[in-house]
C-alpha cells in the first residue's frame, strides 16, 4: 500500500518530467536544425534532461549553480570518449569504466563528493544509451562537437531547474526535502561502503566491456548497460539479485516489443522518438511502483534508439536477451563474491537513521516544538532512503511467507516507520498552530513514555542491553490535544514493531509503564 500510495504522489512529479523531456527534446533538435550536429544531439539533450530531472529535485540554489558550472565540464569529457568509441574503442572503455568508478569512490568524501560523482555519471549515462555517439559524416570537427555537447548539457540542466522551480512556487508539487545522507561510511569497517561499490562497478563494467566486445562486437552495449543498471545504486548483495531478476524480466518484455514496435517506422522517423519520450515518462512514473517497470521502459528506449539508428529488426531479440541475461548473472556474481555489501547491514542502518531522527523530533517537541518541524522533514528524508531498500526486504519477506515461516521479519520494521510519516505531519502541524499542546499534562506524559520506546527501539536494533519497550496506558483527551494523541499512539505502534523485530519484548515490562501518567 505504501509504494502505491507514493505512485499517486508521484504522478504529478512525472508530468513535470514529461514537459522537461519534451523542451529538452525541442531543444535538442533545435541545435540539430540550426547547427547540423546530428540526431546524437538530440538523444544526449533528452537523456540528460531525464537523468537531471531525477537527482536535482532535492537541491537548492546553491547547490544547483555549482551543478551548472561542473556539469559542462563533464559533459566534453564524455564527448570526447564518445569519440574513442569509434576511433580508439579500448582506450574509451577504460576512461568509461575509469570514470563510473571514480563517480562511485568519491561518496566516501561526503555530501558534496557524492553530488559531483552523480554530475560525473550523469552524461555518461546518457552516452552508453546512445547507439551511436558520433555519426562520421553527420558531426561536426571534434572542437564543436565538445563545445555543443557542453551547451547541451547547459540546455538540459536549465529546463530542469526551469520546469521544477514554477511547478513548486505554483504550488503543483511540493518541494522534495533534503535527502538524509546516510552514515555507513563512517563506521568501523575496514573497507567502506563507496570503496566496495567502486570496485564492484568497475569489475563489472570492464568484464562486460571484454565479454561485450569479444562475443557480439556489432551490438556489445546491450550486456554493459545490464551491468550498469544492475550495479548501480548497489544496496547490498541482495538488492543486485533483486534488481537483477527484475531487470531480466522488464527487459525480457521490453526488448521483445520495442523492437517490434520499432519495425513498424523507417529509420529516421520522428514518429519513434515521441514512442520514447512517452514511454520515459511513463517508465519515471511507474518506476515508483516496481523496479521492473522502469527496467523494461530503459529497454524499449535502447530497442527504440537502435531502431532509429536502422538496427531494430527482429532477428536482434535473442541475441539482447542473451546479453541482458549475461549482464545479469555478471552483476551478481561479482556483487556477491567480491567485496560484498551485506543487505542487513545496509538496512539496519537504514532503520536506525530513521530511529534517530524520529528521537530528534520528539525530543524537540518536549523541550522546543517551533523546532520539531525541521526535524520531522529530517525523518522524511530517512524514510525516502528506507524506501529504497523496502521493495528487495519485502521481497525477501515473501520468501519466507512461501517457506511456512511467520516470525517477525525486518520488512515489518520498514512498513512500520513508513507508517510514522502521517502522524509526523499531524504532529508537526500542531507543534505550528498550537505548541501548547505538547505541554498538556496527557499528551506530554504519553510524549515521554513514546520516546522512552523509540529510545528502546534503538537498544534493540543495536543488541544493546537494557532494551526494552513498555506499553503506555490509554488516555484521552479532546481537540487538538485528543489529535496529538493519537498521532504519538500510532508511533508508539511503530515503536513496538521495530522492538519485536530486533528483539524479545517481556510481557512484564510492558505491561509496567515507566511512569504513572494521568489524563
Amino acid at each position: 500500500m505504501a509504494s502505491k500510495s507514493y505512485a499517486l504522489r508521484s504522478i504529478r512529479p512525472s508530468f513535470v518530467q514529461a514537459v522537461t523531456l519534451l523542451l529538452c527534446f525541442g531543444s535538442g533538435a533545435l541545435l540539430d536544425h540550426v547547427q547540423h550536429l546530428g540526431p546524437s544531439i538530440v538523444v544526449l539533450t533528452t537523456v540528460l534532461g531525464m537523468t537531471l530531472g531525477r537527482t536535482q529535485r532535492h537541491g537548492g540554489t546553491r547547490q544547483r549553480l555549482v551543478s551548472l558550472a561542473t556539469l559542462p565540464v563533464v559533459s566534453v569529457a564524455c564527448n570526447e570518449v564518445g569519440r574513442l568509441f569509434i576511433e580508439h574503442p579500448n582506450v574509451a572503455d577504460a576512461l568509461f569504466t575509469a570514470a563510473l568508478g571514480l563517480s562511485i569512490w568519491i561518496r566516501r568524501f561526503g555530501g558534496r563528493a557524492s553530488r559531483l560523482g552523480t554530475l560525473i555519471a550523469l552524461p555518461f549515462i546518457a552516452l552508453l544509451v546512445t547507439p551511436v555517439p558520433v555519426l562520421p559524416g553527420e558531426s561536426p570537427s571534434v572542437g564543436r562537437s565538445m563545445l555543443w555537447s557542453a551547451v547541451a548539457a547547459v540546455i538540459a540542466f536549465c529546463w530542469v531547474w526551469v520546469t521544477q522551480e514554477v511547478a513548486q512556487r505554483i504550488g503543483y508539487v511540493e518541494a522534495e526535502p533534503e535527502r538524509a545522507t546516510t552514515q555507513a561510511n563512517k563506521s568501523n569497517a575496514r573497507i567502506p561502503a563507496s570503496t566496495r561499490m567502486a570496485v564492484q562497478m568497475t569489475l563489472s563494467l570492464a568484464l562486460a566491456f571484454v565479454i561485450g566486445r569479444s562475443l557480439f562486437p556489432t551490438h556489445w552495449t546491450w550486456i554493459v548497460v545490464t551491468a550498469f543498471i544492475v550495479n548501480s545504486g548497489n544496496r547490498g548483495r541482495g538488492d543486485v539479485v533483486y534488481k537483477c531478476l527484475l531487470r531480466i524480466a522488464g527487459a525480457a518484455v521490453g526488448t521483445v516489443m520495442a523492437t517490434l514496435v520499432a519495425g513498424l517506422f523507417p529509420p529516421r522517423d520522428n514518429t519513434a522518438i515521441v514512442i520514447i519520450l512517452v514511454v520515459l515518462a511513463v517508465g519515471s512514473w511507474l518506476r515508483t511502483i516496481n523496479y521492473a517497470y522502469w527496467a523494461g521502459c530503459v529497454t524499449s528506449v535502447l530497442s527504440l534508439l537502435q531502431g532509429y539508428f536502422g538496427e531494430g529488426h527482429v532477428g536482434l531479440i535473442g541475441e539482447r536477451l542473451l546479453q541482458i541475461v549475461l549482464g545479469g548473472a555478471l552483476a551478481v556474481a561479482i556483487a556477491w563474491f567480491v567485496l560484498p555489501v551485506k543487505s542487513s547491514q545496509v538496512l539496519r542502518r537504514r532503520i536506525a537513521d530513521s530511529l534517530a531522527a524520529l528521537t530528534d523530533a520528539l525530543h524537540a517537541a518536549q523541550q522546543t516544538p517551533a523546532e520539531f518541524a525541521a526535524h520531522a522533514t529530517r525523518f522524511t528524508g530517512t524514510l525516502a532512503q528506507l524506501a529504497q531498500v523496502a521493495p528487495t526486504t519485502t521481497a525477501h519477506r515473501r520468501l519466507h511467507q512461501l517457506r511456512g515461516l511467520e516470525k517477525p521479519h525486518p520488512a515489518d520494521a520498514v512498513d512500520a516507520l513508513r507508517a510514522c510519516e502521517e502522524p509526523m505531519s499531524v504532529l508537526a502541524e500542531q507543534a505550528e498552530r498550537s505548541p501548547e499542546t505538547f505541554a498538556q499534562p496527557a499528551v506530554a506524559g504519553l510524549l515521554r513514555a513514546v520516546l522512552g520506546n523509540v529510545v528502546g527501539a534503538r537498544r534493540f536494533l543495536g543488541g544493546r542491553e537494557g532494551a526494552r519497550y513498555r506499553e503506555p496506558r490509554e488516555l484521552s483527551a479532546e481537540g487538538d490535544a485528543e489529535r496529538a494523541l493519537s498521532a504519538l499512539y500510532e508511533i508508539d505502534d511503530a515503536a513496538r514493531i521495530v522492538c519485536g523485530v530486533f528483539g524479545t519484548i517481556d510481557d512484564h515490562d510492558a505491561k509496567s509503564p515507566a511512569q504513572p501518567l494521568k489524563a
